[in-house]
């Protein structure tokens, strides 16, 4: 089982190393590096400080399906758990290391948690999906409006569709405290505020008008959502060169801006979360 997880790990770090490979050939990593060093610092202080507030509808979401599984559970060890999360999900696929987050919350029922955080994921990905398919619409084709019936559908038959996945199905009962809308709501406003700091990151560049980009935005996050990489690293790069290039974006302005997301937005935290790991527990407890 070790070696099945190992192969996959080693296979998504050489497909993102392609994508890589294959960025540096549309843009040199010179010009990415030259647009850097030139990015606007009141643009770049900006995306710092949406960074908590990015954290914050995490925590928020995160707090509420534990606060439904666990009776008493304390704020510190709901965000530290989130935190830790960054370190796994920096070498998964579609951050699917944030159900790691279940098993830093004490509790002696970690397979409920896990279950309630295989839930929440399923609400990130119903939220880019629908956002995803709004884009589509405006950008390519009335007929993708349909598309996004297919998550409204998810929502409405969340817990029957959470019936049917293995090792979360046994948790019904304590799934249907939760309220989907609630929580999708929360986790599409964790969806705006990322597309704001990307916007953000762009205008470090150049600048472009909001609502051009907006859908735009929102594109490459839906499509960067896509398990194929170690948290999207190339791919969102790629597709960024791709997509901007319809507002006259350069690319290695693409590919910077979106460098600097992963940077702030993955990196830091993920950062944080190894720094935690390395605190002795006895220590962490009490602090």
């Amino acid at each position: 089982m070790r070696m099945i997880k190992n192969k996959k790990l080693l296979f998504r770090i050489i497909i993102s190393v392609l994508f890589l490979i294959f960025l540096f050939i549309i843009v040199k990593p010179t010009q990415i590096v030259s647009t850097l060093k030139r990015a606007d610092t009141t643009w770049v202080l900006l995306i710092f400080l949406l960074l908590p507030i990015n954290i914050l509808f995490q925590f928020i979401r995160w707090r509420y399906l534990v606060k439904s599984c666990v009776d008493e559970v304390d704020n510190k060890e709901i965000i530290q758990s989130i935190f830790y999360s960054f370190s796994y999900s920096i070498f998964t696929p579609a951050r699917l290391g944030d159900i790691g987050r279940a098993f830093h919350i004490t509790h002696e029922k970690k397979k409920e948690l896990v279950a309630f955080a295989v839930y929440e994921k399923l609400f990130a990905f119903i939220s880019i999906l629908m956002l995803g398919m709004i884009a589509l619409t405006v950008y390519q084709h009335i007929l993708f409006i349909l598309g996004a019936i297919i998550p409204v559908l998810i929502l409405i038959f969340s817990n029957r569709i959470t019936a049917k996945i293995p090792k979360v199905k046994y948790h019904i009962k304590k799934l249907k405290r939760v309220n989907p809308f609630g929580l999708f709501i929360i986790s599409v406003l964790f969806v705006f505020i990322y597309a704001i700091q990307f916007y953000f990151a762009l205008n470090a560049f150049c600048s472009i008008p909001f609502l051009k980009s907006f859908f735009l935005i929102i594109l490459v996050i839906f499509f960067n959502s896509i398990p194929i990489t170690l948290s999207g690293l190339g791919v969102r790069e790629v597709l960024s060169v791709y997509f901007f290039e319809n507002l006259g974006v350069a690319a290695a302005e693409a590919a910077g801006a979106s460098l600097l997301i992963f940077f702030i937005n993955i990196l830091i935290p993920t950062f944080i979360g190894f720094i935690l790991h390395l605190i002795p527990k006895n220590k962490t407890s009490a602090a």
